[in-house]
């Protein structure tokens, strides 16, 4: 039986997170992927500007077979991992990105911006991985995470397939081990969905 596929991504390096779990993850999850699942990976740089431009290149290159899921991975300043349940239409964040950008006025992609959700309950996928530190946010902060996660789940109607956004903590407050084994399961849990 083939294995199903997963498209993921993961951030770069941005302010004082000079190496980002999240890029990590999705590099080491396509070269290792978990049981019955092929996960495809890119590296999403941190700008408002190119981060949905790479992202919406990455998926239209992929999207034939159609991917089972799509999954964007970006790391927060708390410990544990958060489903990811909104996303905005526009940057809320003051934070500047590494091209020295704070939001972005345009839209640099074809998509039509508004208030999103996943196309799923994300409670129930929270309730069946039933990890101790996993949690379900209201909230991507606002930042180029935010952003791409609103693009993600447009690409997600599109393809109708689920698409979801994961923060994940930083080196510092997990091990890789548990970064890897937490990311695959969520993985796997939205490829079966």
């Amino acid at each position: 039986m083939a294995k199903a596929r997963l498209l993921m991504t993961g951030f770069g390096p941005f302010g004082d997170v000079s190496r980002n779990p999240s890029g990590w993850i999705a590099e080491q999850l396509a070269q290792v992927s978990p049981e019955d699942l092929q996960v495809t990976s890119q590296v999403l740089p941190v700008t408002f500007e190119d981060a949905p431009v790479v992202l919406e290149r990455f998926v239209n290159a992929h999207e034939s077979p159609a991917p089972r899921a799509l999954l964007s991975l970006g790391v927060h300043p708390r410990p544990g991992f958060c489903l990811e349940s909104r996303a905005r239409p526009r940057p809320t964040s003051k934070s500047v990105d590494n091209a020295g950008q704070v939001g972005f006025q345009g839209n640099p992609t074809s998509i039509q911006l508004k208030d999103r959700s996943p196309s799923f309950d994300v409670g129930a996928l929270h309730k069946a991985l039933s990890l101790d530190d996993v949690s379900i946010s209201t909230d991507a902060g606002g930042y180029v995470c935010d952003w791409v996660f609103q693009h993600l789940l447009a690409h997600g109607q599109r393809l109708a397939i689920p698409a979801l956004f994961l923060h994940v903590p930083s080196f510092d407050q997990a091990t890789e081990e548990h970064l890897l084994e937490v990311t695959s399961r969520v993985a796997h849990a939205l490829a079966n969905l």
